[in-house]
């Protein structure tokens, strides 16, 4: 089992955050909660569900339609099929997408932006729809759901939530656009890539969301779930900084699955990634049950 705790004083509201790592990594994702659910672990009930990247997809499907989870590798499959297509057509610079998996170190988010442009240009927002929409659950989205992302020309991150009035499509495109591997997305007056350009799974930033929904739990302690495909080397700066500020955090670390990066775009990987998360999910859902409901 790969996972850690950490406990100090309570503050309100609980969340979910949901790391990044390709289509594979979803896979390893959306089984894990599924898994988790079917034990009765209530990640559904999140005051907040905070997604990067491939987190954002498994957001969405968690908090609009949950029965659906075990519906996401597939769809990831046609997603991954998607990147073994650009691939053969030598359009991605995985080299980028390596640097933004491994912690490299890749320059600012500004550097890191430019390279994404011209390495894949900007796409429209209809484009960024038609890209998504149909590996996305229906319904409305979720004010509870946020998908990070970063502005290519300042490097500031972003929480997309449906007050933004955008589709729900166009978030995750956003929020997927790693550099080198999808397509940078023209919106609100900016150019949006991956929200792993800035961190893995952006959990420091659920003290930011706190404004919107503290109360929402009342008294309730505090507790933050962090779920990461990628063993990032911010995780454990993240978890101390939410921990100074009075959360309860668990952090559950994908056990090694894959063997380079780039498998995280590969279909031929999706399998094994949502066997890994099944079966992480059964090691893990007693305690788990147990710390969510303490």
């Amino acid at each position: 089992m790969n996972q850690r705790s950490s406990e100090s004083e309570a503050a309100p509201g609980n969340a979910l955050v949901l790391g990044g790592g390709g289509p594979v990594g979803a896979s390893w994702t959306s089984a894990l909660l599924n898994g988790l659910r079917a034990a009765g672990v209530p990640l559904a009930e999140s005051d907040v569900v905070m997604g990067t990247s491939a987190g954002s997809v498994v957001g969405a499907w968690l908090t609009i339609q949950p029965d659906g989870l075990a519906e996401v590798p597939a769809l990831m499959r046609e997603r991954a099929t998607w990147h073994a297509k650009n691939a053969s057509a030598g359009r991605p610079d995985t080299q980028l997408f390596e640097a933004l998996v491994t912690d490299a170190e890749k320059g600012s988010a500004e550097a890191v932006g430019r390279a994404a442009m011209a390495a894949m240009p900007p796409i429209s927002v209809d484009r960024a729809e038609d890209l998504w929409q149909a590996m996305l659950p229906a319904g409305p989205w979720s004010p509870r759901l946020r998908m990070m992302s970063v502005n290519a020309g300042t490097g500031q991150a972003r929480a997309w939530s449906a007050s933004d009035g955008i589709p729900l499509a166009v978030g995750v495109a956003c929020s997927t656009a790693a550099p080198g591997v999808a397509p940078p997305v023209t919106v609100d007056g900016g150019v949006w890539l991956d929200g792993g350009v800035r961190t893995g799974t952006n959990a420091d930033l659920v003290v930011d969301l706190r404004a919107e929904t503290a109360g929402a739990r009342g008294s309730e302690p505090g507790r933050v779930l962090v779920v990461a495909p990628l063993a990032a080397q911010d995780l454990e700066r993240e978890e101390a900084f939410l921990v100074e500020r009075g959360y309860r955090v668990r952090v559950v670390v994908a056990d090694p699955f894959y063997r380079a990066p780039v498998d995280l775009l590969d279909p031929r990987f999706i399998d094994v990634g949502a066997t890994a998360g099944a079966e992480q999910a059964r090691d893990l859902a007693p305690e788990l049950l147990a710390w969510w409901k303490g």
